[in-house]
């Protein structure tokens, strides 16, 4: 796998915030778990299936895909892969390169299996409690994350439903790191209300398309987007050429005084309203080496200023994979954030969210540390 091209010295837009710059078989991974209908199938069923057999076994086929992107990663630094590899050679000894290669997969499946059953399944603090752009409160908001914790902090004995808390973050233009799923969604549900008109004129006349032809495919779109340098999911409208000022003047889904908050604010908010479990920040997009010093730096704060006010009758609360906090993300978008796996730039940045204390991890495989082995 080719070396992520997202050095020092380059802007934001000449950064490629997805894995189209990786090519091979890297690339047609990300494209199969992500930017297909058989993706799409796959992440619906292991959501929503009648069965948890059925859902566990979609979260495995996942997760195997992820193995696959990052394989280098699990063998160099997972107990599991070396172990892997000694029975590989053990059992290729005694049955033959194909029958033990049979065999080691099939233990890979178990233990990927076993691993995601211990998984929680159902978790309250997806995008900081809010559900969409429809609901009472708005995913990953102040208000929806301030509304979670008081929640969580009032039930005796804490919400049965939220293992962790979980948000996405993205760096704008000026180098600023907010709290948004996808950039996309937002100005969907924002652009029809008079109190955006002036901000959503201001994104039209800069060329920023807020709505995708009706025609294109969602795969088509998201390789323009992805081929412009415009972002994720299909994201026309992309980060990299706004600014967060830009951002705080779009009232989100119309509601007057709901913004897009940054990281520093949403952390800030955990700790003023007393968070007692732990955070998983996951890594959308992160393209220069001041977004990434800022990143590391704010959770490595949050992470001490925890340690300072944590109450040690609530630490069975802790989800253990991520505590107190962590940065989580998937591979295909973690490399172009925090270096390709076993690169140069991989193992500097690995090495400061070590010498941070920071926890990093797979998005559903949680087993996976991707800093450890630098």
């Amino acid at each position: 796998m080719a070396p992520t091209r997202a050095q020092s010295g380059k802007s934001a837009a000449d950064v490629s915030i997805s894995d189209a710059a990786e090519g091979g078989f890297s690339q047609y991974l990300g494209n199969l778990c992500f930017r297909s209908k058989y993706g799409t199938y796959l992440w619906n069923t292991s959501i929503s299936a009648p069965y948890r057999v059925i859902r566990i076994a979609a979260m495995t086929l996942i997760s195997l895909l992820l193995l696959a992107r990052s394989w280098r990663l699990f063998i160099r630094s997972s107990s599991e892969g070396a172990v892997l590899l000694v029975a590989l050679a053990l059992a290729s000894s005694q049955f033959g390169v194909f029958t033990a290669t049979a065999l080691v997969v099939f233990a890979l499946i178990l233990t990927l299996a076993k691993q995601l059953a211990s998984t929680p399944e159902v978790n309250a603090g997806h995008r900081a409690g809010g559900k969409g752009f429809a609901g009472e409160h708005i995913e990953n908001t102040l208000e929806a994350l301030t509304a979670l914790i008081q929640r969580d902090n009032s039930t005796p004995g804490g919400l049965t439903t939220l293992a962790y808390v979980e948000f996405d973050v993205h760096e704008t233009a000026d180098k600023e790191l907010v709290v948004l799923h996808d950039l996309h969604s937002v100005l969907a549900a924002s652009a029809p209300y008079e109190i955006n008109q002036g901000i959503m004129q201001e994104l039209a006349g800069a060329g920023l398309q807020l709505e995708a032809p009706a025609t294109t495919s969602t795969a088509k779109l998201m390789q323009k987007a992805q081929a412009a340098g415009r972002g994720l999911y299909g994201d026309t409208a992309g980060l990299q050429s706004l600014t967060a000022a830009q951002l705080k003047r779009v009232h989100i889904s119309g509601r007057q005084g709901v913004h897009v908050p940054t990281l520093e604010e949403f952390l800030r908010c955990c700790t003023s309203h007393n968070l007692q479990r732990s955070v998983a920040v996951e890594v959308k997009s992160v393209a220069t080496d001041t977004g990434r010093a800022k990143f590391v730096n704010l959770l490595r704060q949050y992470k001490q200023d925890f340690e300072q006010r944590q109450d040690p009758n609530m630490t069975s609360r802790l989800y253990k994979p991520f505590a107190p906090i962590a940065a989580i993300s998937f591979p295909f978008f973690w490399a172009p954030a925090f270096g390709e796996f076993g690169t140069p730039m991989w193992r500097e940045w690995a090495l400061q969210f070590r010498k941070a204390g920071v926890n990093t991890r797979c998005c559903v495989w949680h087993a996976l540390n991707l800093s450890r082995g630098a």
